[in-house]
């Protein structure tokens, strides 16, 4: 694994790898994530190996921008509500993708075939300027094997993948990060919100921003 500075030039170097089909540890506002071109199938396969993560499990994706996030996902008035008071922070919506979206191979895989996708915008300026520099959104899975706890430093990253044959190509080091639990994550595929798990953002402040008029 190759370590670059969480700086300008690691932050070039890091979307080079990635427009390479190479994955990328970095830092969001919870926990360190594995990136890769969402859009890039091969890519998206290596990165379940890499983590040794079932395909029956979704992986969830960070976008650059709301326009972004609404070439993927059909957006209700509940989800753009917490769009609006949330983004960017630490919540991951999901929504429904658009049918010229999903039956792409990439986007079936990263939604293991259940039509819907995870989209989030992480409080980070490496976070969202990866996607937004790469004009494509970034897996957002946590950069730990499978199995085991969230990496809060690169040394967590090193020591969980170093028997692995497979490894992150490159790691951006954004030294320790706060120990934040991972993102509260909300379903809105259906009429009803779906607390599916509770983070930083309360299951209760989620219910009162969809409640409110836009």
């Amino acid at each position: 694994m190759k370590a670059v500075e969480a700086d300008e030039a690691g932050l070039k170097e890091a979307v080079r790898f990635l427009k390479d089909g190479k994955s990328v540890v970095y830092p969001t506002d919870t926990c360190y994530g594995l990136a890769v071109d969402a859009n890039n199938a091969r890519a998206v396969s290596r990165l379940f190996l890499i983590k040794g993560r079932t395909a029956k499990k979704p992986v969830h994706v960070i976008v650059g921008s709301l326009d972004q996030a609404k070439k993927l996902a059909v957006f209700n008035a509940k989800a753009l509500l917490l769009f609006k008071k949330f983004f960017p922070g630490p919540l991951t919506i999901v929504l429904k993708m658009k049918p010229k979206v999903k039956n792409r191979e990439s986007w079936k895989r990263l939604s293991a075939g259940t039509g819907t996708l995870g989209i989030r915008m992480p409080d980070n300026k490496i976070a969202l300027e990866l996607a937004r520099k790469l004009g494509s959104p970034i897996t957002t899975t946590s950069a730990n094997v499978s199995g085991k706890r969230s990496a809060y430093s690169i040394e967590e990253v090193y020591l969980q993948f170093r028997v692995r044959k497979l490894k992150p190509d490159l790691v951006i080091n954004a030294l320790n990060l706060p120990e934040i639990k991972p993102s509260t994550i909300v379903d809105l595929t259906q009429k009803d919100v779906r607390i599916l798990r509770e983070g930083p953002i309360s299951t209760s402040a989620v219910i009162k921003a969809c409640e409110k008029k836009r």
